[in-house]
C-alpha cells in the first residue's frame, strides 16, 4: 500500500487525486494533506480519509480543535516536514507558485519520489530540482497532462534518438476568434475543454501556459529548445508527441481528463485499471492540428528565456504570475497580460542564478517591476 502525501489537497489536482485514492482504498494510504486556506473542504477530507498529518499556511482559531487527534503544521517550515517523511511513497505537489520549492528540493534530498503539479518550480529551478533529483537517485513525476504525455511516450528510449517533442494546446476560449479587446473575465475562465483552477485557466486563454510548459520541458527530459515545439490541437485528445530520427512519431492518447495523468503518477512504474469514461475514438471521429504563429509574442518569449536561461525564466514566470493575479482581481485588462510581461522582460538585466534566495529575490523584482509599468501601486 502506497503512502501518500497530497501537498495542495484541495485544488483541482488534489481533488481528482484524492477521487482515485477512493476508489482504490485497497492500493493507497494518505498519509498527509495540505491546502492553503480552504479548511472547510480540508476538514471534509480530513474526515473521510483520515490522514496523520494536516498542514495549513497559518494558524487560525481552533485549528487544535477542527483536527482532533491529528499532527497539524503551519506554513513552508510544516509543508517541507510533510515533504520529507520517512513513510511517505509519494510527495504530490499541486499547490501553485513558489511556495514548494524549498519542500520539494529538500524530498530530493531525502531521495523521495515527487509527482510534480506544480510548473513554476520547475519553470524557475529546473536546474536545481533535476541536478538534486540525480544526485540523491530521487524521481519526479511530472503530473501535467503534457509533460505525463511525453514522460511516458521517452520511457525506454535513446534520448539521442529524439528529434522532436511537441505540446498541445487546445487553444483556449478564444482560439478561432480575431478581437478579444473587450472579453472579460467569465470569458477567459470559460475554457473549452478543461476544468482547471483560475490562473492556469487564464494562462491557457494567453498560452503563456504554453511558454513556461516549453521551459518545463526543457529541463525534465534535458532538450534543447529547437527539439521543442508547440501543436495546437483543439480536441484535446493527444497529450504529447514525440517524433525520432527515423520518421515514427509516439503519442499519449485519452480524453481531457487529470485523473489519467494522475493514474499513472499513482500507480507508477505499474498501470492500473479505472473506472471513469474510457477514450472512443470512433465517436471523436477527427484529431486536427495547427502550427502556433510563431510571432506570436507568447512563443518570443518563450524561445528567448529557452536559448538565454539564467534569471530570464525566473522573470518571465513571476512577470506572468503579476499579471494573471492583476487581471483575475479585475485591475488590469486581459489585452494587457502579454505586453506587460514583455515590458518586464525587455527592462530585465541577464543574471546568473545560482540559489534559491536568487530565485526569490529576481521573483520580487519582476513583480514590483510589472506592477509600476501597469500603474498599480
Amino acid at each position: 500500500m502506497k503512502k501518500i502525501v497530497i501537498l495542495g489537497s484541495t485544488g483541482s489536482i488534489g481533488e481528482n487525486t484524492l477521487e482515485i485514492v477512493r476508489k482504490q482504498p485497497e492500493k493507497f494510504k494518505i498519509l498527509a494533506l495540505a491546502c492553503h486556506s480552504n479548511v472547510e473542504k480540508l476538514l471534509s477530507q480530513v474526515k473521510e480519509f483520515q490522514p496523520e498529518f494536516v498542514c495549513l499556511e497559518k494558524p487560525i482559531p481552533g485549528t487544535e480543535k477542527m483536527f482532533p487527534d491529528r499532527q497539524v503544521l503551519y506554513g513552508q517550515s510544516g509543508l517541507t516536514q510533510l515533504a520529507t517523511l520517512s513513510q511517505a511513497d509519494l510527495i504530490l505537489v499541486a499547490i501553485p507558485g513558489l511556495t514548494t520549492l524549498v519542500p520539494v528540493l529538500e524530498s530530493l534530498r531525502c531521495g523521495k519520489t515527487v509527482g510534480l503539479a506544480t510548473k513554476e518550480i520547475m519553470v524557475v529551478a529546473g536546474w536545481l530540482l533535476m541536478e538534486v533529483a540525480e544526485k540523491n537517485q530521487a524521481t519526479i513525476l511530472p503530473v501535467d497532462s503534457e509533460h505525463n504525455a511525453l514522460f511516458q511516450c521517452l520511457a525506454g528510449e535513446d534520448r539521442k534518438q529524439i528529434a522532436r517533442v511537441y505540446l498541445t494546446a487546445s487553444g483556449g476560449p478564444f482560439l478561432n476568434k480575431k478581437n478579444v479587446e473587450n472579453v472579460d473575465l467569465r470569458d477567459v475562465l470559460a475554457h473549452p475543454v478543461w476544468k482547471m483552477g483560475k490562473k492556469i485557466t487564464v494562462d491557457s486563454a494567453t498560452l503563456m501556459n504554453k511558454a513556461l510548459e516549453m521551459i518545463e520541458a526543457h529541463y525534465l527530459f534535458r532538450l534543447p529548445p529547437e527539439k521543442i515545439s508547440v501543436l495546437i490541437h483543439p480536441e484535446a485528445i493527444i497529450h504529447g508527441l514525440v517524433e525520432f530520427t527515423d520518421g515514427v512519431f509516439k503519442a499519449v492518447l485519452s480524453p481531457p481528463d487529470m485523473k489519467f495523468a494522475l493514474s499513472y503518477v499513482l500507480h507508477y512504474p505499474c498501470r492500473s485499471e479505472n473506472s471513469w469514461k474510457p477514450l472512443r475514438l470512433e465517436k471523436i471521429g477527427q484529431l486536427t492540428f495547427r502550427r502556433v504563429e510563431e510571432k506570436n509574442t507568447w512563443w518570443l518569449l518563450a524561445r528567448k528565456a529557452l536559448e538565454l536561461g539564467n534569471s530570464l525564466p525566473v522573470v518571465l514566470n513571476a512577470a506572468n504570475e503579476e499579471a494573471v493575479a492583476l487581471f483575475l482581481q479585475q485591475t488590469i485588462k486581459f489585452k494587457q497580460i502579454v505586453p506587460l510581461i514583455e515590458e518586464v522582460i525587455n527592462q530585465h538585466k541577464l543574471t546568473v542564478v545560482k540559489s534559491v534566495e536568487e530565485i526569490m529575490e529576481l521573483s520580487a523584482w519582476a513583480r514590483i517591476r510589472l506592477r509600476k509599468i501597469a500603474g498599480v501601486s
